[in-house]
Order: C-alpha cells, then structure tokens, then sequence
C-alpha cells in the first residue's frame, strides 16, 4: 500500500561529547567540513503533520530550532545517560503551544533516573514558571505512533540494557557495543538501519566501525549509517575508505541527513497480466533539491544517470525510461535517478487545463524504488524555474546540481521557457556539457501508444481494467479510512470509507476490487462503490469499499483499493431491501470472478 512514508532527520551524530570537542585541536575537530559537525545523537521522525525525537540530548534545543521543529507528538528514549536526556527540558515551548501534555517512552530505569535528574517536574510543588508535562509510557513491546509500529530493540551497552527502535522497514541502534540473537530477529527486511560505530579502537560500550560492518553483514540492510561517531572520523576520508573496500551502501551519517522509509511491508509488483502480487519493493532516497542530492553524494565520485519527466501513474512506457536509466547507471557505477516536478508544470502554467493527476508522490515514490532507482529529485515546480532558459535548466540542475553523466528521456520531451528546448537541443547541450542523451521511443500495447492522458481516460470513463494494462497494474486508490454514516452497516453491508488522496477517480460505479489494510501483509477480496449513494439521497461522492469474507472492527488508519473490474453503473433503487439484494448479488458476482482468476493462474503454473 502506498502509505505515507516516515521522513527521517538525523538532528546529531556525534558522541556525548559532540565534534569539535571542547579544548580538542584534531584535525576532525578544526575541520572546515559541515559534516564534521556533530551535535549529540538523535533522530527525528515525521509522518502526516507529526513528529517524534528520539532522545532529547543537551543540544535539543538547537537542533530543534536547526530544522525548523514547530510540533512535537511524542518522545522516545533509548536509555538515560545525560548525552540522551539533558534537553528534556526545552519541550516546555511544545507544551504551551500545544496545550497538552506529551508522551514519553522508555524503560522503567529510565524513567526512574528522568524522576531523579528532573524532579521539579514530578514533586507537583507549587511553581512560579512552567514545567514539562509529560506522561511516561513504559515500553513492555511493540507500540503505535503515527499510525506506525513501533518496535523496542533491546541492546546491550556495555553491560547497561538500552533500546533500539524500529519503525517501518528501518531502526536506530545508537549506544550499543552488543546486539543478543533474540534482537537480530527483530531487524530482518531493513531498507536502512542507522547504527552505532565510534572508532576503530576498540571501545568497552560501544562498537567498532569493524563491529559495525559485520553487523551490517549479518543483517542486510540495503542502507546503512554510521552515528555516534568519535572525533577519530574524518566524514571525507571515512566514507572514501568505505567506498573502496566497494561498500557504497554503508556511509557516516551526518546533522541534517534526511531520507524517507518504507512503512508499508508490501506493496503490488508489475505484472504483465495486469494481476498483482504481493512483493517487498525497495525504497527510494528522495531530495526536494539538486542541491540535496549533491550533499548527499559528496563523498563520492558517482554521478547521476537521470530520467526526466512527470512520470504520472508510471506506466508502461514510463517504466521503459526508468529501467534504462537503472540498467545504465549499474553499468557506470552512478546513480539511477529520476528528476520529476511537483506541482506538475500545467498546474503552475495553464491550471485551467491542467490533467487530474493519476497518482500521488507517495506512489510515484513506491515506484520509482520498484523499478530499482537509488534516488529521486521531486523539484518544486515554480515560475522561478519556469522562466529558466532550456541552455539555464540544463546548467544550473544538471550539470551543476546533480553531476549528470547521462539523460534518458521520451521522444517528446520540451524543457525550458516556453518549452523551448527539445531533444535536438538537449544532445546539443549533451554533448556541449560532456553528458550522454538517450532517447526512449514510445511504448505501444496493442497498437495503442501508452501514456497518461490515455490512462486518464480509461479510469474516468470505468475501464479500469484497461487502464491496469496500460499501468502495469491495478489502478489503486489510498487514504485515509474515514468514518460513514453508518448506512451500509444498518441496512445493507458494511463498508469502510475511504478519503482518497487522488485527484483522479474513476467513474460511478461498483467494482470489483482487492483492498490493503495498513499494517497487513495480503490485500483482502472487495467489492467497492464510487459514487453519490442515492438510494439513500447522498449528496457528496463516497469511495466505499465492503470486504469479503471478513467479520469483526477494523482498526487500520488507512487502505489502498485496486481496481480491478467494473461490475456495473451506479443506480437508485426503491429502498434498502432493493439495494441490499443487488450488492449481495454484486458480491456474488465478484467471488466468481476471483474464482476464476485462481483457476487461471493454477492452470498457467509451469509443470
């Protein structure tokens, strides 16, 4: 399901003392590089408008102030030496803008050092200033935050039993010289995971950098970052020396790194039947700005292999330009990168005209990592850059910002003021700048060229599953799940009711559909209804989704729905009893279809 991601922000990875250490004159310490700069160890989470800090170290205050934090929903500790929880303090200002108190997760032992070092706080003596207010949850296992789980690793700090977490397809292990066997089984099917590697001289509380590379191993993550990192590493010349030991997924984090983690386990893969399965996409590293991509990759020689375009829905001839940039990039060891907009340049230029966009960022981001790219740039569209000559875009965003080696773009590709540029134009300057262009023909299945206007005009007209040809895959709808007036539960069938974050729906109707729980590993058989209800006089349209074969309280936030089949138009009926009949036989209808769909794929199965 393409549920919101969690954006990560690492607000310090230095040690307890930080870098530079006071009265320290090393190299690292007097060092001109930003990244050298290390304030304690801590990470942010967003999702959806809210935000956790994990730990709040004495330096809270200004790596709050540093990324802009104007909310916070909750707090995680990983244990209670002062390094993690001297800034316990400055959460007073959330406090008061806020109006409430704010949760707090830890140990027991934690709590009871947070009791004593803060008593001010808990003495309920009368105050002349304000205090924190909080309320502390003891972690006993695994628990939710922004519609997340969150995981309690328990780790070993020397001998001091610490946390870990993990949230979606990643973790932070910070402080930690051990990880017991009943832990690692916690940490399977990282995409990330941010760890603890000091030094190279052994240490007895924390790990090695050799200690964390074989942690690393063990695990598999597809990313992983160094923290807590001592004065003994230059950021530079430690990420070089991981590069060539040809470890280019490993890297020191650095204050202000931000990257997004999957939180959904599954989600559909491209199938040619246009059926999906379930499968674990990789996830994407997305930057908001060349400038992002290019401190990012500053410790590296690579370069970026950039596709460019909208890239709404993804479809098939999308797919095409994506894969030929991932299979160049892999030749070239750079980066596979996609390069697309938001809002889309029409929305900016001509809103008037501009198309209901098939799909949302966060499934564009979905598939960007499905067909193996390593990073993509959604460059805010604005006039600014509008007004950018075709000769300006490609030396200022390209060359400049994302150190192109090649481009892949379709046929019709404009770029520029005006769309002044083209694909002649854009070899000129390839070849001008020293970059490769390579030009992806258009994708025809059937006879029918594929594109998203095309696409558009299947979803809105009901066709869905043509449109799920021409997409590779069902088109799928996510969102929230919202409450209902409780109608179909009174007098026809339950449903769920989703917000969707589409623009574009597709026409009235009732469909045959599969749905995906958040938090779920396999969608479940539906049936769902868009349109207007006006059996019962509905006065806005619904997206309401009744699944088979499920009884009980459904406690997920949020549902994606793939569209797989359109059974029929929508219509008013006499009454309930009338409405009631045709859904039961609407269902009846649907099971016969994935009946069907389950024969076919048994009888395709290789002998």
């Amino acid at each position: 399901m393409s549920a919101a991601p969690i954006r990560v922000t690492v607000l310090g990875s230095g040690t307890s003392m930080g870098v530079p250490s006071l009265a320290c004159h090393c190299r690292v310490c007097t060092s001109q590089d930003p990244h050298d700069n290390r304030l304690r160890p801590s990470l942010l989470l967003s999702r959806n408008g809210q935000n956790v800090v994990i730990d709040t170290t004495p330096d809270f205050r200004q790596q709050a102030l540093r990324v802009g934090l104007d909310r916070l929903d909750a707090i995680l500790l990983t244990h209670a030496h002062a390094d993690h929880i001297l800034g316990f303090d400055d959460i007073r200002p959330f406090n008061i803008r806020q109006k409430s108190s704010l949760p707090v997760y830890g140990t027991e032992e934690t709590f009871r050092v947070i009791r004593r070092a803060f008593a001010y706080v808990f003495d309920d003596a009368p105050t002349h200033s304000t205090v924190p207010s909080v309320d502390l949850h003891v972690i006993n296992g695994p628990f939710e935050l922004m519609g997340v789980q969150i995981i309690p690793v328990p780790l070993l700090h020397g001998d001091l039993e610490v946390l870990g977490f993990r949230f979606g397809r990643a973790a932070y292990l910070t402080d930690f010289s051990s990880l017991p066997d009943s832990s690692a089984a916690l940490l399977e099917g990282l995409d990330d995971l941010i760890v603890d590697a000091l030094r190279d001289v052994p240490h007895p509380m924390h790990q090695t950098v050799d200690q964390a590379l074989a942690l690393i191993e063990k695990l598999k993550p597809r990313r992983a970052w160094f923290t807590h990192i001592a004065h003994d590493l230059a950021h530079a010349e430690t990420n070089e020396r991981l590069r060539k030991l040809g470890l280019r997924h490993v890297q020191l984090a650095y204050d202000g790194l931000q990257f997004e983690v999957r939180v959904d386990a599954v989600s559909s893969s491209p199938r040619r039947s246009a059926t999906p399965a379930e499968s674990i996409p990789t996830s994407v590293l997305a930057f908001t700005s060349p400038e992002q991509w290019a401190a990012h990759y500053a410790h590296s020689a690579r370069g970026s292999v950039l596709a460019i375009g909208n890239f709404d829905g993804i479809h098939l001839g999308h797919q095409a330009i994506l894969r030929a940039a991932v299979q160049r990039a892999a030749k070239t060891k750079d980066v596979a990168t996609a390069l697309t907009f938001d809002p889309s340049p029409r929305k900016v230029l001509r809103p008037e005209s501009a198309p209901l966009r098939v799909s949302t960022n966060a499934q564009r981001m979905d598939w960007f990592g499905t067909v193996g790219l390593e990073a993509a740039v959604v460059l805010p569209f604005t006039l600014d850059l509008a007004r950018l000559s075709p000769e300006e875009f490609v030396e200022q965003i390209l060359v400049r910002g994302l150190h192109v080696r090649a481009v892949l773009v379709g046929e019709n590709f404009r770029f520029g003021h005006q769309q002044a540029g083209n694909v002649a134009l854009l070899r000129e300057l390839g070849a001008r700048h020293r970059f490769a262009v390579e030009i992806i023909p258009p994708v025809a299945l059937d006879g029918e060229i594929v594109s998203s206007t095309a696409i558009r005009r299947e979803i809105a007209a009901g066709n869905v599953t043509h449109a799920a040809r021409l997409l590779d895959r069902p088109f799928a709808l996510t969102g929230e799940i919202v409450s209902g007036t409780g109608t179909g539960r009174r007098f026809t069938f339950p449903t769920l009711n989703l917000k969707p974050e589409q623009e574009l729906l597709p026409a009235r109707g009732v469909y045959v559909t599969r749905t995906l729980l958040e938090g779920e590993t396999r969608s479940r058989r539906s049936v769902t209804n868009v349109g207007m209800r006006p059996t019962f006089n509905g006065a806005c349209l619904g997206v309401e989704t009744h699944l088979l074969d499920f009884s009980g309280e459904v406690t997920a936030k949020r549902m994606e729905v793939r569209f797989w089949k359109r059974l029929r138009e929508e219509k008013k009926f006499a009454g309930p009893e009338e409405l009631r009949a045709q859904i039961a036989r609407d269902i009846a209808v649907a099971r016969r279809f994935f009946t069907r769909l389950r024969r076919y794929r048994t009888a395709r199965q290789p002998v």
